[in-house]
């Protein structure tokens, strides 16, 4: 089950390398002819995103390994990735209004500025927009078919939204700009159209990389699992398998990555319990678990 799992993962994951990549290019050839820095960006954030996914990739290959330092494995390595992914998005977002703020007050100043040149805007928007969303959808599927165990997949699947989103921004800004008439009262978009659409949609976007970043957050704090339905479903299992012998006082749960960690803090109804009993009760949760989150661990706590 974890191989399986794990070849799901990798199997978006090289694709999404490729079409990264392929974005990338596709916004560096776009700057060159357009003249916009926002298509500049966005070819950066494509090759960002293309070198985080090998880190991906090599993550995966990692997380399962059990040593004396991490007895549960290496699965905080892909909760690190989800902190790292959410501050990457959010400095580009950042960054995209910075660059762009700069743009309009150099433009309010009187700096003179390159008209927009819309070029074969109209292709590149229509490819970006199969390659992002086709994207953000293959993640969202293959997530899916692993009961949407995989962090990286999910943020992964925010990512391309974002980048997709920033695209149509960029592209309606562009293409807008070519039916403005230069006498307009709505010239300055030939200048500076793409920035003001670029920042509102910066803006609109800003909550993502804060929750991915907060689930990162809460995920290396070992905090409890934030998927109430998970929760909720493990706590079922949980107490309809216990034993007469036993009660559960509480069951805290975690989630590492694509790890769950289930503790359950539980008192002896009786003067002596077998060990073998709470050894039973522990295999069978544990056994019924593992159907759909394979990476867990058990633990019986009596206080």
């Amino acid at each position: 089950m974890k191989q399986n799992t794990d070849l799901i993962e990798i199997s978006a994951l090289k694709i999404g390398v490729i079409v990264n990549l392929l974005m990338a290019i596709a916004g560096w050839v776009a700057f060159s002819i357009t003249g916009s820095e926002a298509l500049l960006l966005d070819g950066n954030f494509s090759f960002i995103s293309a070198i985080t996914t090998v880190g991906a990739i090599v993550i995966i290959h990692k997380k399962h390994t059990r040593t004396p330092v991490f007895p549960y494995g290496r699965y905080f390595y892909e909760s690190f990735f989800t902190l790292s992914k959410g501050i990457l998005i959010l400095g580009v977002i950042i960054a995209a209004v910075m660059q762009n703020v700069i743009k309009i007050i150099a433009f309010l100043e009187g700096e003179p500025l390159e008209r927009l040149k819309t070029g074969p805007i109209l292709i590149y928007m229509l490819l970006m927009l199969i390659l992002c969303f086709g994207l953000a959808y293959l993640y969202h599927r293959k997530n899916k078919q692993i009961h949407f165990k995989s962090s990286i997949l999910s943020v992964e699947t925010k990512a391309s939204k974002i980048d997709g989103y920033m695209t149509i921004a960029i592209g309606l800004a562009l293409v807008l700009t070519t039916l403005v008439p230069e006498s307009s009262k709505l010239a300055f978009l030939l200048y500076i159209g793409d920035a003001i659409i670029v920042i509102l949609m910066a803006l609109f976007l800003l909550t993502t990389p804060f929750q991915v970043i907060k689930e990162g957050f809460i995920e290396l704090g070992g905090g409890s699992i934030q998927d109430q339905d998970a929760k909720t479903e493990i706590e079922e299992l949980v107490n309809n398998l216990v034993p007469k012998v036993l009660s559960v006082e509480n069951c805290h749960i975690s989630k590492t990555g694509s790890s769950h960690l289930i503790l359950i803090y539980a008192k002896s109804n009786q003067d002596e319990v077998s060990v073998s009993k709470v050894k039973n009760y522990r295999d069978e949760i544990l056994k019924k678990i593992e159907i759909k989150y394979p990476n867990s661990e058990v633990e019986i706590v009596f206080r």
